[in-house]
């Protein structure tokens, strides 16, 4: 994981530091020097609770499969719609509120929110992170 997040973060770094530390507050040296603290300080983080979180999830998703060869088509297709039928009925029913006059409730608002992030945000991770893999192996 280490691989994937620094060569963003070292090119990130310095640009965030001239920002918040202008040359006017602080020395150049004393800007590499906390550069340097930052990049150590990152690769020195533990990063096997991160790979072990997508092993988790990788694993999940076998045991998932495994559970839709058990069942009939019937229970197959159920379980491959459940996610998005949720998914696209909050956005729907989000979008119908901005259109028209029609106000979400507090509560019904954070669960819509909650399965938007989950199913659109988990779509977007599945999606992009065997790409960026992909190309650092390269």
């Amino acid at each position: 994981m280490l691989n994937l997040i620094l060569p963003f973060l070292s090119n990130l770094l310095p640009d965030i530091l001239k920002r918040v530390l202008p040359a006017e507050k602080i020395s150049e040296t004393d800007r590499a020097n906390i550069e340097q603290q930052l990049t150590l300080a990152i690769m020195g983080a533990d990063w096997k609770a991160v790979e072990a979180e997508y092993a988790d999830r990788n694993s999940a998703r076998e045991l998932a499969k495994a559970d839709i060869a058990i069942g009939n088509a019937v229970t197959g297709i159920l379980a491959a719609i459940v996610r998005p039928l949720w998914g696209i009925g909050c956005f729907i029913l989000v979008s119908y509120s901005v259109f028209s006059d029609y106000k979400i409730n507090a509560p019904l608002q954070a669960i819509i929110e909650t399965v938007l992030m989950f199913y659109f945000g988990g779509r977007v991770i599945e999606k992009i992170i065997p790409t960026i893999t992909g190309a650092i192996k390269k």
